[in-house]
């Protein structure tokens, strides 16, 4: 792919807590001499959940220190609006501020359900996805017009680090925060 000048990647996503596979997506993003800036975009709540188990200004926080990266902006807009956003208004936003929108980065774990994003078909036109992989997976990217694999060999997800597994993944300058935001019982020292 040729490098466009200026490209930028959107990251969104609940960071329930954020972890180290979050920071590697980023880490690996930006070697890739197509993306020039990423925007993490911490959602005040997923539209598809009830609620989230840190809030939006702790979740923001954490972002912040975890993503320390040349290159990465953690960003507060969605947070601010105080209600469920849809990932194509951050987009259509973004666009119309004249940020060199390009790139969409997604988990896996979202394709499934993919389709039932607010206006799915827009965001499908405009994008390139950027699918990001847990090791040994290599998910159907049917449904996605242009896209491109992120595989990340980190075996995590914020999920399983609420239930207390994959502890030794979780930054050190917010681990003690998270475990004891999520009542987290430690048993063994991190790795």
């Amino acid at each position: 792919m040729v490098k466009d000048s200026g490209s930028t990647a959107l990251f969104g996503g609940s960071f329930d807590p954020p972890h180290l596979g979050h920071r590697c997506i980023l880490e690996e993003l930006l070697k890739r001499p197509e993306v020039d800036r990423v925007i993490v975009m911490p959602a005040w709540l997923n539209p598809f959940k009830e609620r989230s188990h840190a809030s939006a200004e702790q979740r923001l926080e954490w972002c912040r220190r975890v993503f320390d990266l040349p290159g990465v902006t953690v960003s507060d807009r969605e947070i601010r609006q105080e209600r469920p956003v849809y990932t194509v208004e951050t987009w259509a936003a973004l666009r119309s501020e004249g940020l060199p929108l390009h790139y969409l980065v997604v988990g896996s774990d979202n394709l499934p359900t993919i389709r039932s994003w607010k206006a799915f078909d827009r965001l499908n036109d405009e994008t390139v996805w950027i699918v990001a992989t847990r090791r040994g997976t290599r998910p159907d990217l049917g449904p996605l017009r242009a896209a491109e694999l992120l595989p990340v060999e980190v075996p995590v997800s914020s999920t399983m680090i609420r239930r207390g597994e994959g502890l030794e993944y979780l930054d050190p300058r917010i681990r003690d925060e998270v475990i004891e935001t999520y009542h987290l019982k430690t048993t063994k020292e991190p790795y």
